[in-house]
């Protein structure tokens, strides 16, 4: 995803007792407009990357939901 523009960081935080081995993922990009262009033009890769190390690390995986954050400009605060 660092090859991506609007790519900020991916955070990883454990949810619950460390022995329960479930994480919270997070990516975090500029603008929901840089993810969607990050899908389109790295779908292939992504593919590929779920394939060799998803597949044999993960064993469930849940999209829990995107979320926006508004800024001034969005809520016509100049």
């Amino acid at each position: 995803m660092r090859q991506a523009p609007g790519y900020i960081a991916t955070e990883v935080k454990p949810e619950g007792p460390e022995s329960d081995e479930r994480y919270r993922v997070r990516d975090l990009w500029q603008g929901h407009r840089g993810f969607e262009i990050f899908r389109e033009r790295f779908s292939e890769d992504f593919v590929q990357f779920d394939r060799r190390i998803v597949d044999e690390l993960i064993e469930k995986q849940e999209v829990v939901g995107a979320y926006y954050e508004a800024h001034d400009e969005d809520k016509g605060l100049s």
